[in-house]
């Protein structure tokens, strides 16, 4: 299916034909509609980024879209997102702009001058889903990022540069109690030793939220490289900023380890894990001491595959692995601030016709519970249950659409 969009009265294919009339509806404050289902009206919003225009789907109208649609998302209540939108992520249609209600602070008191807290994944916090915990904020801003979608083109692709990339966009738009939320994010860029000391001031700019007061505090999203010890206590190492660890006393390292044994567990299986290497995610606030050093205060761990696909167990790697393979095209659910035994869906696919499938992963010899049938239960998706071994539901070819009429691609 060609990516269609209707702007100011035409329709349009995507390329680069398509961004000079973007700039103009841009500048007129026009909407512009996507065409993937003729007749039905679904409007995107467009924001200006690295010098280009990018369309965006409306919050929470991502599963109105066509399967094979680019916009296409994942009904909300199959995952994590169901139940902090309108809550914790509050999306202004008029603005396009969304605000994030955080469950962990980003300043704290001078006498705190040492971290408090590892985790704020605390059942108070998720059970209602009013504040996002650290998990929940990646994986919103993964979400966002449209790093859980997949298709065959973007093998061999996504580099870290591409994820950053993605992820400092994704944060664009967004704000928590009223600033914006890329000032209080960093991000490392990916490391070039000809550049080093331009990427250096640049880092040193984007991290004077925390040079300016150590009772300030930030988030980072990074890849951890090597987690080792330093006299007594331990450090995190993160890939593209080797010289910038961050310190863990003795009590909080035990209390790191004992949290994260699972996701730690999962990341140094890795390498073994059927030839593909994987990468383990970090996201913590964090605040810089006067002596110039940094803490970690609140901390999320996500295990991602080669291809940067969030994953909770080894059957679920599996699964992505085994639909990369196959060249298949979906999209993965997150859990957000949902705990370990609400039920969602592992990913949907997008190429098995008119109606997505989403695939679940479960034990058909145990009883189902009441939230999984209920979720099961749920429509605008097909349901399959899955297990290492079994192929997946079979692939449906994506439709082809007769060309727009002639007067109607016509450039202004």
């Amino acid at each position: 299916m060609i990516q269609r969009y209707r702007v100011l009265g035409q329709v349009i294919p995507e390329g680069e034909r398509l961004q000079p009339l973007l700039a103009e509806a841009y500048a007129r404050k026009m909407p512009v509609l996507c065409e993937c289902r003729p007749g039905c009206e679904l409007p995107l919003y467009i924001a200006h980024r690295n010098d280009r225009y990018v369309l965006a789907r409306w919050p929470g109208s991502g599963a109105r879209h066509a399967t094979a649609c680019d916009h296409y998302e994942a009904p909300d209540h199959l995952t994590g997102m169901g139940q902090v939108r309108g809550s914790a992520v509050i999306d202004d249609e008029k603005s396009g702009e969304t605000s994030l209600k955080l469950g962990f602070p980003l300043s704290r008191g001078a006498a705190r001058l040492a971290p408090a807290a590892l985790t704020n994944d605390k059942p108070t916090v998720k059970s209602t889903g009013q504040k996002l915990t650290m998990r929940g904020l990646l994986h919103v801003l993964w979400d966002r990022a449209e790093l859980t979608h997949w298709h065959p083109k973007m093998a061999g692709k996504r580099s870290w540069f591409v994820v950053r990339r993605a992820l400092v966009e994704a944060a664009t738009g967004c704000k928590t109690k009223q600033e914006a939320l890329p000032h209080m994010l960093f991000v490392p860029e990916t490391f070039r030793l000809e550049d080093k000391e331009d990427i250096r001031a640049r880092r040193r700019a984007a991290l004077e939220r925390v040079y300016r007061s150590p009772d300030e505090m930030m988030v980072v999203i990074g890849e951890i490289k090597e987690i080792v010890p330093a006299h007594g206590a331990e450090r995190i190492v993160l890939r593209h900023v080797g010289d910038m660890p961050f310190v863990m006393n003795p009590d909080m390292a035990r209390r790191f380890h004992k949290r994260f044994a699972g996701e730690l567990a999962l990341w140094q299986a890795q390498d073994r894990a059927r030839g593909s290497d994987g990468h383990l995610v970090i996201a913590g606030s964090f605040a810089r001491r006067r002596q110039g050093t940094f803490d970690l205060v609140e901390v999320a761990l996500m295990p991602v595959t080669g291809e940067w696909m969030p994953y909770e167990t080894s059957d679920e790697r599996y699964l992505i692995a085994r639909a990369v393979t196959d060249k298949r095209r979906f999209v993965k659910g997150l859990r957000v601030n949902l705990d370990a035994e609400a039920p969602i869906a592992s990913l949907v696919l997008k190429d098995t016709g008119e109606q997505a499938t989403a695939i679940h992963i479960h034990d058909r010899d145990t009883e189902a519970g009441e939230p999984l049938e209920a979720l099961l239960a749920s429509e605008g998706v097909a349901h399959v249950f899955w297990k290492e071994g079994e192929a997946l539901p079979q692939r449906v070819a994506r439709p082809r659409r007769e060309p727009a009429p002639r007067r109607e691609q016509a450039l202004a």
